[in-house]
């Protein structure tokens, strides 16, 4: 499978690569300016921004996924994902790509949630703090919601290198603010390109 990674310079989006590549996979990895990754065969690395459409629209051609792990997190505009996913969305439609998997963080609601008082008092602070960011993360699944494609969200406490590298996918925001591993937000990401169970949902990432 062809699969284009969109954030691949990122310490998600690198993992997510090398998990792909791992697999067999062809990769596009799409970075704005860095590029951290070693020469492989299967591996094209490609300078991105994602608010030039044109240029997306020539990326997406001619793969079978996408994988966003993009984030606003010290951008200017603040509105990375948003942006990527209005560039990416038609651009998958026209080239006849379906499934795309996309990562924000886990205090981005939905209409569909029923958030504890604890989380919503969560989803307050990031709001005091990155209002820009948490906005970009429900405008951006807003966005995935109303296409016809074959999308899926995770959404994730806040990642590093500690714990278990091992996770599980919750249909709820059942949690607190406990840490997750980047090692198995990656893997979660690239599992779902092959498991339909979280079609056209928004999951929440958690420890096994």
């Amino acid at each position: 499978m062809k699969v284009v990674v969109v954030g691949a310079s990122g310490r998600v989006g690198s993992k997510v690569v090398a998990a792909l590549l791992g697999q067999g996979h062809t990769v596009v990895a799409c970075v704005h300016s860095h590029n951290p990754f070693e020469t492989h065969a299967r591996l094209h690395v490609v300078t991105l921004d994602v608010h030039d459409q044109v240029k997306v629209a020539e990326v997406i051609s001619g793969s079978q996924a996408v994988i966003s792990t993009v984030s606003s997190w010290k951008s200017e505009s603040g509105d990375v994902l948003t942006s990527a996913m209005q560039a990416v969305v038609p651009a998958m439609q026209q080239a006849g790509v379906r499934r795309i998997v996309s990562l924000t963080g886990n205090a981005a609601f939905t209409p569909r949630d029923h958030p504890t008082v604890f989380q919503k008092a969560n989803r307050a602070a990031l709001a005091k703090i990155a209002p820009n960011v948490l906005a970009d993360g429900e405008k951006h699944m807003a966005v995935l919601a109303t296409s016809s494609l074959d999308w899926t969200v995770i959404r994730s406490p806040v990642m590093n290198k500690l714990g278990k590298e091992t996770y599980q996918l919750r249909s709820n925001l059942s949690g607190t603010t406990a840490t997750i591993h980047r090692q198995a937000v990656a893997q979660a990401l690239v599992d779902q390109l092959t498991d339909a169970t979280w079609l056209h949902k928004t999951p929440t990432i958690w420890r096994s």
